[in-house]
């Protein structure tokens, strides 16, 4: 399949997503509650991005094997806690700003101990060559519920299809 076809494909599933969470309103008090510490969390996240400091994502994160990374420009998968730090430390490296802000949803889902969300963004990203530039952003994040606070165990962000 090629690139184009694959970004296609990508965005009709995520059309798809967002019109079955949309499709779930009717939400009880407490699960309410946790969509909005789920959207506190995605803020945080953002907030974090920014500083393009590795150790303000420390604490937004679980910190096992089982966590998750897809940035825009990566190639592979970082599984587990040490790879995904390393991207996010490869990434900063590159950058000298970055600021995220939510430009559509998040569209959340809470079940028990999990939750997913998924939305756009716009990442405004300069460069260390000097180079600028905007890009919107498909956002989809896992997060587990653990000791009370929503951590992230997978984000996959990939370029809005145009």
């Amino acid at each position: 399949m090629n690139r184009r076809a694959s970004t296609a494909l990508i965005g009709r599933a995520l059309v798809f997503s967002i019109v079955v969470l949309l499709a779930g309103n009717g939400k009880s008090g407490a699960q309410q509650s946790d969509i909005d510490a789920v959207k506190a969390a995605i803020a945080a996240y953002h907030a974090a991005l920014g500083t393009l400091d590795v150790a303000k994502m420390d604490p937004l994160w679980a910190h096992d094997a089982a966590v998750m990374l897809v940035n825009p420009p990566d190639k592979s998968i970082s599984v587990g806690w040490d790879p995904v730090k390393k991207n996010w430390e490869a990434s900063f490296s590159r950058e000298t700003e970055l600021k995220v802000t939510q430009a559509e949803g998040p569209y959340i889902q809470v079940k028990g101990d999990v939750a997913w969300a998924t939305g756009v963004a716009n990442a405004a990203i300069k460069l260390k060559t000097g180079n600028a530039f905007t890009a919107p952003t498909v956002e989809t994040d896992v997060f587990e519920k653990r000791g009370g606070a929503w951590l992230l165990v997978s984000h996959t962000a990939s370029r809005l299809p145009k």
